[in-house]
């Protein structure tokens, strides 16, 4: 049996943190959290903390545990939760390859150091980067990077398939790419 099968005798305890027991979600949690941090670490390969993405899988499950329905549900839920962390981790981690560790809502304050000023020239640079985009590119970038909603939530936002996010998506920081190595 593999470590990503769920065992008879853990349908009990999963049964019991279903009905609402903490002690039973804290067990759950205890047994599951090797397999989400191994899943997180081989989905998110080496650009994602796997360890953050594993507590954030931690977090929503103990947030809606109650929208689980049957005990062999869980393995699939978490897998499924898995994925989408990872892919916000991943897209998180590629916006902070260019703005790494600046908000383009910044503004700046007086006595700024002079990394500090750097890092808020770079935001500058990309939001006219963002400016020079089409609306398409532009606006999957802002959902998906700097609201940090998953392709579905950024596909019903846009009333288009989640393919057309996703296509959109690709072409988008393709196009960000360009334009960025041209004004820097």
């Amino acid at each position: 049996m593999g470590a990503s099968e769920i065992r008879n005798e853990e349908l009990a305890c999963v049964q019991a943190a279903l009905d609402g027991d903490r002690d039973a979600l804290e067990r759950l949690i205890t047994q599951r959290l090797p397999q989400l941090y191994s899943w997180c670490a081989r989905l998110g390969g080496g650009r994602i903390d796997a360890e953050e993405a594993a507590h954030d899988v931690v977090l929503l499950l103990v947030r809606r545990i109650d929208t689980i329905e049957a005990p062999r549900q869980v393995l699939p839920w978490l897998f499924s939760t898995c994925q989408r962390v990872v892919a916000n981790h991943r897209r998180r981690v590629w916006l902070q390859r260019w703005l790494p560790g600046v908000r383009l809502d910044a503004r700046p304050a007086p006595n700024l150091t002079e990394a500090r000023l750097e890092q808020l020239d770079q935001a500058h640079t990309i939001e006219r980067v963002l400016d020079r985009l089409s609306g398409m590119h532009r606006e999957v970038l802002v959902l998906c990077y700097l609201e940090e909603r998953s392709l579905a939530e950024a596909a019903e936002l846009l009333r288009v398939p989640t393919g057309t996010v996703k296509s959109r998506l690709h072409a988008a920081r393709e196009a960000f790419r360009r334009h960025y190595r041209r004004m820097s």
